[in-house]
């Protein structure tokens, strides 16, 4: 199969970026590169997807980054792990060896999964501000993202499971594989159901993963994990903080000690963030705030800012995301000689201002739900599934199907317009289409006309 059909059978198997971003994995390839990075870190804490997917799926993994390899001609391979995985590559050390591919072993930190961190480590390049990997002649994809390339192309099986970790106030902290569009309610049911009385669910981590109380929500593509905690947690109580309290806060709280900026991972990589300067913003106005709001737009919202750094409690990251979003609306944006000189050399001191992921639990009250969510093989058959339409980059899938029409497994029910950025949707149960809206497309077995 030439580099063209290679790129067409992955955009048409609907698969888009598995470790958070959602960025449609076709575009992605379509150019040539040096080296292939792997990313089998897993960013955020107390999740297990990344692990268990390699444990699961070693044979798809290595296929999915030969298939790579063919299409964008990458002379280096490298999966990129954290120490606490170091099994990982003992495991498929021959395996490695026979593809002429390298494992790279970083420290237990945190964000040690950031594409920018992964690229700088394992290259000693760094991606230029706002930039992509490309541009240092990389490609970088999540673990799941290249099992699922290798199953498209081999297999012509599109996206339609996804490997999750389920942990935090549960029975059973497991990682399993279900159907895209389950409700989150049923994936808790299927690790024992919560054991505390008014639970909350982190949705794809406790660093930057949001708050979901609607257990029917469903299970999108991008979706690595659900973390159940009670709704009075600290973690809980933080990321609901209306925009107006954490804005009124910060105004009268700042004292200006700069932490947030000097633990900022992108910071300390010499990047032009510092989220301070951006706290100022709050006794600004008019130009003064829009010039200040500058120093948030690399941030990338790991939240060691506000998690881990403050001193005060407050909330830099909240406040760069408002700034961004300013810029956004202003069409601001810092010229290449600013950036040329505000790019700085990577801080001495980087490596000790890591944060390391017990000093994360202790900080956020989680080691009591820091156990192992081992894989566990079980047929998931749920009776309902809600197919988003807009959990990739790029224009939302239109629906393909109508009410009242039965569809297959694997069957694609959505796709995008031609010529437009973005990934087909396909149904993960056999079933009938029982409601279209501009958001999801539901799905039901046992349903009559």
């Amino acid at each position: 199969m030439d580099r063209t059909a290679l790129i067409k059978k992955i955009r048409d198997a609907g698969i888009i970026g598995a470790g958070g971003a959602g960025f449609p994995t076709y575009k992605k390839l379509d150019a040539q590169v040096e080296r292939i990075i792997a990313n089998g870190a897993e960013c955020e804490p107390l999740l297990y997807k990344d692990r268990e997917t390699m444990l699961q799926e070693g044979r798809a993994l290595f296929r999915g980054l030969q298939i790579m390899q063919q299409i964008t001609g990458a002379s280096k391979v490298t999966i990129a792990l954290k120490e606490k995985n170091r099994d990982i590559a003992q495991i498929y050390a021959d395996m490695a060896r026979q593809h002429g591919y390298e494992f790279f072993i970083y420290k237990d930190v945190y964000p040690a999964g950031d594409e920018y961190i992964l690229v700088y480590e394992i290259t000693g390049k760094r991606i230029p501000p706002g930039g992509i990997p490309l541009q240092v002649g990389a490609v970088v994809d999540n673990v799941e993202t290249i099992v699922n390339i290798a199953h498209a192309v081999d297999d012509d099986r599109p996206v339609v499971d996804k490997f999750v970790s389920i942990t935090g106030a549960v029975q059973n902290a497991i990682s399993l594989r279900v159907p895209v569009g389950i409700s989150i309610g049923e994936c808790l049911e299927l690790a024992g159901g919560v054991i505390i009385p008014n639970p909350a669910v982190l949705t794809g981590g406790v660093m930057m993963g949001s708050v979901e109380f609607d257990l029917q929500k469903p299970v999108s593509k991008t979706l690595g994990g659900l973390i159940v905690l009670p709704d009075d947690h600290y973690l809980v109580r933080k990321k609901t903080t209306p925009r107006e309290t954490y804005t009124r806060i910060g105004h009268g709280q700042c004292d200006q000690c700069s932490l947030c900026t000097e633990m900022c991972p992108r910071y300390i990589l010499g990047y032009p963030i510092e989220p301070h300067k951006v706290m100022r913003t709050l006794l600004l106005t008019g130009e003064a705030k829009e010039r200040a709001s500058l120093w948030a737009q690399y941030c990338c919202e790991c939240n060691v800012c506000t998690l881990i750094a403050c001193p005060e409690g407050l909330d830099p990251k909240n406040i760069c995301v408002d700034a961004k979003q300013l810029l956004r609306e202003k069409g601001l944006s810092r010229s290449e000689e600013e950036l040329e000189f505000l790019f700085r050399d990577v801080h001495p001191a980087r490596e000790g201002r890591e944060v390391p992921i017990p000093t994360v639990y202790r900080r956020l009250g989680l080691t009591e739900y820091d156990r192992p969510a081992k894989f566990t093989d079980m047929v998931v058959e749920p009776t309902k599934v809600m197919l988003p339409l807009n959990s990739h980059i790029g224009a939302p899938a239109e629906p393909l199907v109508q009410t009242g029409q039965t569809v297959q497994k694997g069957q694609r029910i959505a796709d995008v317009p031609q010529g437009q950025l973005g990934s087909p949707v396909h149904a993960s149960i056999d079933g009938r289409v029982t409601a279209i809206s501009k958001q999801m497309i539901v799905i039901e077995r046992g349903v009559g006309k």
